[in-house]
């Protein structure tokens, strides 16, 4: 971790106010300032991310019940990833690691920063802005800031915000600041992070249909991947989730005729990926692959080429590096990700990783676990037998139902180890950590992860495993109970 002197911080609490974020006014400094890098060799860097986007809700991986022509133009014009796995399933420490390259458990952001205030990330922790910034760029962020939204993005090495502070102000309903950021630094190299929330349930735990993307809940198919049955209630609300999806789809095919209309195209690596899985019981908040998986797609016009596709597990915390590199900066020492950069443009064909690693230990409760995953397997180490809950569809009689259901167990004690056979159990239903023909497969997991967890500095390593299960958190809640 770099060393922070006090000019350093009285040059960080000198900038925008608070009151001025508060405020919510958009904060342009230094636009169109020679100060700003031209370097050709560098590219800029457009990073899109969604809200609780699942692994297969883009009709490039596979959704038949909404077509995203825009965002599948990324992938297919450049590079779609098949196994990406965010490192954490829940939204402040998953978008930490966007920002830090190393996992919760060592930038310290492991609970809903809203929630808990003591879990933002500290001011003085070295960030893709921060270094990117140093570098030239111009530095920018629109829309969800859940890293710490108490405090100014600038102190994070953000020289633009083009949102406000409360969380009604950070959602994006149109392009038209997302284009006039790239008009005005069209001749700029620009670091810009543009987070739709469009895939977020509002604060009454509900999505909404928009007038001008309607979708017919009597022709959705519940995807297979989501492992719930095709009950009209669930394919209501998936209706109205598809719906908030086609708003942030049309609002992503404006940027990208934008950067086509001013010549920018061409210099811009993009790149789309969502923080972690939707809001329905069993994906947010767990390890699962439908918490955790995600899609992603990279377009860089000249380096990558159209249609590559890269089937290698990919870990979340290697954003970071992985813009570092194509921007020509070293990653600090400090980056646990790994830079994917040359598998994009063919220069390696072998996997960066063997596994992937993930954790959580606050969503809204206390539900400490890790995990490890390689291609066939994965191993869970749960620290508490709280139940992941139902999040915000616990105001929902359906979900309570389908608690009732094998496989589902979400509201009741969890064990202190799962392992599960991703090959004929891809949707994780079956633990066989008590299974005497696994014993080898998990003994072998269990190690990988110990010796992870202590290559990382994980606190919980050792940990013993606590009976924290309180019912009376897991009755439902009435609808129209507000969650935040």
């Amino acid at each position: 971790m770099k060393k922070f002197t006090r000019r350093d911080f009285f040059s960080r609490v000198a900038l925008p106010s608070a009151a001025t974020a508060a405020a919510g006014m958009m904060l342009p400094t230094g636009c169109g300032s020679k100060d700003f890098s031209t370097d050709p060799d560098q590219p800029n860097i457009l990073f899109m991310t969604a809200d609780n986007l699942g692994w297969h809700d883009l009709s490039l991986y596979g959704n038949t019940n909404i077509s995203t022509p825009h965002i599948d133009s990324i992938g297919k014009n450049g590079a779609k990833f098949e196994r990406v796995f965010c490192v954490s399933s829940s939204c402040a420490p998953s978008r930490a690691s966007f920002l830090t390259g190393q996992y919760p458990h060592t930038h310290g952001v492991n609970a809903l920063t809203h929630l808990q205030k003591t879990k933002a990330l500290s001011p003085f922790h070295t960030t893709l802005p921060d270094l990117l910034k140093k570098a030239g760029y111009n530095t920018a962020h629109q829309g969800k800031w859940h890293v710490s939204p108490y405090l100014p993005t600038s102190w994070y090495g953000y020289n633009e915000r083009l949102s406000g502070l409360l969380p009604d102000a950070q959602i994006i309903r149109d392009s038209k600041d997302t284009i006039d950021f790239l008009k005005r630094n069209r001749n700029n190299r620009f670091y810009f992070e543009v987070n739709y929330t469009n895939s977020h349930r509002n604060r009454y735990g509900e999505y909404e249909m928009q007038n001008e993307f309607p979708v017919d809940w009597k022709k959705i198919k519940v995807p297979g991947y989501m492992a719930m049955p095709g009950w009209p209630e669930i394919r209501k609300d998936l209706a109205r989730y598809y719906s908030e999806n086609l708003q942030m789809e049309k609002m992503i095919g404006e940027v990208l005729q934008a950067l086509d209309d001013l010549g920018l195209a061409e210099n811009t690596l993009v790149l789309f990926v969502s923080d972690n899985g939707p809001h329905y019981p069993g994906m947010i908040s767990t390890l699962y692959d439908r918490g955790v998986a995600t899609p992603m797609v990279v377009r860089w016009p000249g380096k990558i080429k159209p249609g590559t596709k890269i089937p290698h597990m990919i870990n979340t915390i290697d954003i970071m590096p992985t813009f570092l590199e194509a921007a020509g900066i070293k990653p600090p020492k400090e980056v646990q990700g790994r830079s994917f950069l040359p598998l994009m443009t063919g220069q390696r064909k072998e996997p960066t990783r063997e596994a992937v690693f993930l954790e959580m230990t606050w969503h809204v409760h206390y539900i400490p676990c890790r995990a490890v995953r390689t291609g066939r397997y994965k191993y869970i180490k749960n620290y508490s037998d709280n139940p992941f809950g139902l999040d915000m569809n616990n105001h929902d009689r359906w979900a309570h139902r389908l608690c009732e259901l094998p496989g589902h167990n979400y509201k009741t004690p969890r064990p202190p180890e799962e392992l599960y056979d991703l090959g004929p159990d891809p949707n994780e239903m079956h633990n066989l950590a008590e299974n005497k023909e696994y014993a080898k497969v998990k003994q072998e997991l269990a190690g990988m992860l110990k010796e992870h967890m202590k290559e990382t500095g994980d606190p919980f390593l050792g940990k013993p495993f606590t009976n924290d299960f309180d019912p009376e958190r897991y009755k439902p809640v009435e609808p129209g109970t507000q969650y935040f």
